[in-house]
């Protein structure tokens, strides 16, 4: 996923609807490919009103039929934790974008790609460095996207050792160990010229443990914040299992982010605080104001209401819009609704995927900006 791909499918323009779909994969949770069909099948059915002619019928039929195959066998699991599909078949439209990290679902039907939540998800997505050493090499690779290349290597003559005793012994342990702390400075420059080059969030060291540790001495301090985790893999490591190495950090970082985010909810509201609301009814209200820094939501929670067409106030019931007047119509969707609100607001939303309790207060809940 890149702002490349983001920028052609917002330049999209058809003749026909364009089917999209953003689906949760993330086999923490769901292990069976049938239960994701099932999912996307319902997802689909329920963003198909029925309203197009018949061509346009015809070319969301075909749709639904590339995406469900696609559900169900177009893509490797082992590193895809989230979907974004988008098709228009009558106009020759299909991208499918795996991602690194799971994403909350939704399927809309319309006249353009629906991409608010990609938007979100890259604005969200860091980049990060994994740097693989031993005493003499060292290779440097990005994961950026949801894929993983080798960005650079390096290599520094070492002498080796020799089987003299005595004072020549330790004059020549002292002399290797001088080139390997050199090798290891032109790592941490390295590191350093590739964050000032294309910037990354997260930091991976691996190695030897020793060396590890030493490398970590040498970083410069843009680089050191960043670290997030050591490895021990050999220098001959391929990308493959640097790449698998990358998503089990991600994993790791995105549950513990989650737990904090759900901590500090609920902690905020407990004391009462008016840091934070839980409930539907108090996090429309201050999605409304534009208070709410962090949508937190139960997967699954869904809830039906009503929204204004005019200005796009939400509620959970109601005939007359609050604000303006007008009529109100039904929101089947509500709580996708209040997420894209707060997407547009750019709120970040965390996605909670068990809780007792947020589900017993009320399912959802913002921490407040202000």
């Amino acid at each position: 996923m890149t702002q490349d791909v983001l920028r052609r499918l917002a330049e999209w323009s058809g003749r026909h609807p364009v089917t999209t779909l953003y689906l949760d994969v993330d086999g923490r949770r769901f292990r069976r490919r049938p239960e994701l069909v099932g999912r996307a099948e319902a997802l689909l059915k329920r963003a198909d009103d029925g309203s197009w002619d018949r061509e346009a019928e015809r070319s969301v039929r075909r749709d639904a039929d590339r995406v469900i195959g696609y559900v169900s066998e177009g893509f490797d699991r082992s590193a895809t934790r989230g979907l974004a599909l988008f098709s228009s078949a009558e106009d020759g439209l299909w991208e499918p974008i795996q991602l690194p990290q799971p994403i909350r679902d939704r399927a809309v039907i319309g006249p353009r790609p629906h991409l608010l939540p990609l938007e979100a998800r890259l604005e969200r997505l860091e980049a990060y460095c994994t740097a693989v050493v031993d005493r003499e090499k060292a290779r440097l690779f990005l994961t950026e996207g949801g894929r993983t290349v080798e960005a650079s290597s390096l290599q520094d003559d070492v002498p080796g050792q020799h089987d003299q005793g005595g004072w020549a012994q330790a004059r020549m342990q002292r002399h290797i160990e001088d080139h390997v702390d050199r090798h290891l400075k032109r790592v941490a420059d390295a590191l350093m010229g590739l964050h000032k080059r294309r910037p990354f969030q997260r930091t991976i060291l691996a190695g030897a443990e020793e060396l590890v540790a030493a490398l970590e001495r040498e970083l410069h301090d843009y680089v050191s914040r960043t670290v997030v985790g050591r490895e021990t893999l050999p220098i001959t490591t391929p990308v493959d299992e640097v790449h698998a190495r990358v998503m089990a950090w991600m994993e790791r970082i995105e549950e513990r982010q989650e737990r904090e985010t759900l901590d500090r909810l609920l902690s905020e509201v407990r004391s009462e605080t008016g840091r934070a609301v839980a409930g539907l009814d108090p996090t429309l209200s201050v999605l409304e104001s534009g208070r709410a820094d962090t949508l937190v939501v139960l997967f699954g929670f869904e809830a039906s209401g009503v929204r204004c067409p005019r200005d796009g106030h939400l509620a959970t019931g109601g005939t007359r819009c609050s604000v303006c007047g007008s009529e109100l119509v039904e929101a089947p969707d509500l709580v996708e609704l209040a997420v894209e609100a707060g997407l547009r607001q750019r709120s970040r939303v965390e996605t909670i995927p068990q809780s007792p309790e947020l589900a017993a207060a009320g399912g959802i809940g913002a921490i407040l900006r202000f």
